[in-house]
């Protein structure tokens, strides 16, 4: 094979894996195969590199580079959106697909250490690709949006076990599918069947490669549809909850607008369709304009203004979010760090209030952003980049990196029963971190965030679809509040029960069942990434000794 059609054939993957997530990830089900080109460009280059010997007939480093192309038409296509709020999204495409490409070629370097026809080393794949998965959610550029388990968000009735394995158990599956179809087409072209007579020998000889990738494929399908027809909600009561999406233009309005006229906005939606039976109003992430001090919530007038309103109504409560400073004790220092002109120590945050009826400030409850975008909320590495800190963007009166909670806040109604999870925009990309909010015995979930940022392209779209996977991963229902993008509910199947429109000012009432029964991911959360990333690890290394050991002999 030349290599002009070798890169041709690596392009197709590039194609197919753009393909699987084209407008609302309507193709997800091409994701199963999208890697088939690559793993065959990986295979060709391996082999022409085992029998050259010793002519150089592909560099070292030759699957990266056949590989880092179509990884950047995916990242391009489906993350350059981030590039309408911030100059991240120009960075974000091409440090994804490096990294996607490294992993591609540690696979291939740890496969190819072997030397031989073992079947099982094309499934280092799964091992070094979850290993990179895990350290997407876990380094400082922490970026899991397209993590390959997130393709199936908008099919749910595929994904119901979910609930057990939660989105990286997708990954798995996605990377099983492809190595199997690859099997089986290599098996296929090279003509290595089974040649037993026995019958029994051929099934599982010629045709056991077919087998597998038949039950791999299909055996997680019809486990979800039967758990998706045999699901049913252990309710402990249920609860109204409004949701507000007041559609102001984040780059406009929204900070010209005095904060009264905010909360004026948000109050004449929510009385369309307010009564006493309303148990919570729901106004997304920076609904509240005033830059406050968390020690003076109490003061704030257009938190008193709302609460006023909502108080003609019998139970009524107000949840919304805000920008937020917070005093720092004296002698403590977090990275999130800041001193003012009076040489006062504080941190500058992203929250989600409960405002009480009494308006009592020992009564509030506050959540702080966690899972922070970077760039934007925090600055990567900013023990050895702090220098670099001031090019942050200041989004909503914040610049730099913001304070966040060291464990997780579970808002709590006594007096209605209730306990709520309140995840803040980009945390709801992080499943293994909501699931800690129902863990922590949250009964409903909302999400609160600002998709406007992006405008008109798949950003919010796919925002909201992951909401659906955080709903099937924890069995709750989720209610979502977007300033514009799109707000609604959705429930613990991942179906979509209302739904909004993108830049379109909108209120929406449900009453939901509140959920007790924990699924097997809220309780243990992510059970393969960790295994799998140390598995990796020690992988990686033996592939090292086993190379060097190769070369010694040789």
């Amino acid at each position: 094979m030349t290599k002009t059609k070798l890169f041709f054939l690596a392009m197709l993957s590039g194609v197919l894996l753009s393909f699987s997530w084209l407008g609302e990830m309507i193709f997800a089900p091409v994701m199963l195969f999208a890697f088939v080109p690559l793993l065959f460009v990986e295979d060709y280059i391996s082999q022409a590199r085992s029998k050259a010997n010793g002519k150089q007939t592909f560099a070292s480093g030759a699957v990266f580079r056949y590989t880092y192309l179509p990884f950047l038409l995916f990242t391009l296509t489906n993350t350059i959106w981030i590039s309408n709020a911030s100059f991240v999204g120009f960075v974000v495409p091409v440090c994804e697909a490096c990294f996607m490409a490294i992993v591609m070629q540690i696979y291939s370097y740890c496969k190819n250490a072997t030397k031989n026809e073992n079947k099982a080393r094309y499934f280092f794949l799964v091992f070094f690709w979850l290993m990179f998965e895990y350290v997407q959610f876990n380094w400082d550029i922490n970026f899991p949006w397209l993590n390959l388990g997130n393709t199936f968000a908008n099919y749910p009735f595929l994904v119901q076990w979910y609930s057990v394995l939660g989105m990286e158990g997708g990954t798995v599956w996605i990377l099983l599918c492809n190595i199997f179809i690859f099997l089986c087409l290599k098996e296929h072209y090279s003509n290595k069947t089974a040649t037993n007579k026995d019958n029994k020998k051929v099934l599982f000889g010629k045709y056991q490669m077919k087998v597998f990738a038949t039950m791999v494929i299909f055996a997680p399908v019809i486990i979800s549809v039967i758990m998706w027809y045999t699901y049913q909600d252990k309710v402990v009561g249920k609860t109204d909850v409004v949701v507000v999406q007041p559609n102001l233009d984040p780059y406009s309005e929204q900070y010209e607008l005095s904060p009264m006229q905010v909360a004026k906005r948000n109050a004449v939606l929510i009385n369309e369709v307010i009564d006493d039976s309303v148990d919570y109003v729901v106004m997304p992430e920076s609904a509240i304009q005033e830059y406050a001090w968390e020690e003076k919530l109490d003061n704030v007038r257009s938190i008193l203004a709302l609460n006023k309103y909502l108080n003609k109504y019998k139970k009524a409560e107000l949840i919304a979010g805000m920008s937020s400073r917070r005093l720092l004790p004296k002698g403590v220092k977090t990275e999130a760090m800041r001193i003012n002109n009076e040489g006062i120590a504080y941190e500058s945050c992203n929250i989600a209030i409960k405002v009480p009826r009494s308006m009592r400030l020992e009564d509030f409850q506050i959540h702080h952003k966690s899972v922070l975008t970077v760039g934007v909320e925090k600055m990567p590495f900013k023990k050895y980049l702090s220098f670099v800190e001031k090019l942050a963007l200041d989004f909503g009166g914040t610049v730099g990196t913001l304070g966040a909670d060291t464990s997780i806040v579970v808002f709590d109604s006594k007096d209605k029963n209730t306990k709520l999870g309140v995840a803040i925009c980009y945390e709801s990309v992080d499943g293994n971190y909501v699931r800690k909010f129902t863990a922590e015995g949250a009964q409903v979930l909302f999400v609160i965030t600002n998709d406007g940022w992006w405008g008109d392209t798949k950003g919010y779209r796919h925002h909201f679809s992951f909401a659906r996977l955080r709903a099937i991963e924890n069995r709750r229902y989720i209610a979502r509040s977007a300033n514009t993008g799109l707000s609604g509910f959705i429930s613990p199947k991942g179906e979509i029960i209302q739904k909004g429109h993108y830049w379109r000012p909108e209120v929406f009432r449900q009453e939901l069942p509140l959920l007790e029964n924990m699924s097997f991911f809220a309780k243990h959360g992510d059970m393969l990434m960790r295994p799998f990333t140390f598995l990796s690890v020690l992988l990686f290394i033996y592939s090292m000794i086993k190379r060097k050991t190769n070369k010694k002999a040789s």
